[in-house]
């Protein structure tokens, strides 16, 4: 798993200031961030990248907002789950629920989330039999609750910290902890049920 990315304070400084160069370089730095936590929460590429956007949009529009001790990542990872719940919402609504097909590529070029589990010299069977893999989990998180999704999306997919997820909750550690190995046993009894 690669390290998260990082911007400098500088940049935030100047896009605070409407350097719209500044919030180019955020976008560069945090796009793949965004678009992957909104997949793994949406469970669908088109609208992860549509969201992505609204995400940006948003940052933008509110980035003058965040106050000099308040730390960008958090506050672009509250934003973007804000995003994905809201769309949950919205989406449910309407009973737009299908996920993407096994001819889309379910791995993102992101090393923050897991990658997939293929290999260059995997054979057609056993390059299908990981897509059903990948798939089958993706459908799985979709059918946990909002914050069991959330949680494992970013501490086993995204790489958080129990404290960065505990500062995001405003929970403490050993219940984010918790919370995660309820998320984790819930998910693994969806995936035997649709196994069986």
């Amino acid at each position: 798993m690669e390290t998260s990315p990082k911007i400098r304070k500088e940049v935030i400084k100047s896009c605070k200031a409407g350097d719209k160069g500044a919030f180019s370089e955020i976008i560069l730095c945090y796009q793949k961030r965004v678009f992957n936590i909104a997949y793994r929460m949406l469970g669908n590429m088109e609208e992860a990248k549509d969201l992505a956007q609204e995400v940006f949009l948003s940052v933008f529009e509110s980035i003058k907002d965040l106050r000099e001790d308040d730390k960008f990542e958090p506050w672009l990872t509250q934003v973007t789950l804000n995003h994905c719940r809201n769309h949950w919402k919205y989406l449910k609504r309407r009973q737009y629920f299908n996920s993407d097909s096994l001819d889309d590529p379910i791995e993102t070029e992101d090393g923050e989330v897991a990658k997939s589990v293929y290999h260059p010299f995997d054979n057609p069977e056993t390059l299908y039999e990981k897509k059903m893999i990948q798939q089958l989990i993706q459908k799985g998180l979709l059918k946990l609750k909002e914050e069991q999704r959330e949680l494992i999306v970013l501490r086993d997919l995204q790489g958080f910290s129990y404290a960065e997820i505990g500062e995001l909750f405003f929970l403490p550690e050993g219940t984010i902890k918790s919370k995660l190995h309820r998320a984790r046993m819930d998910l693994k009894k969806i995936l035997e049920k649709a196994i069986h």
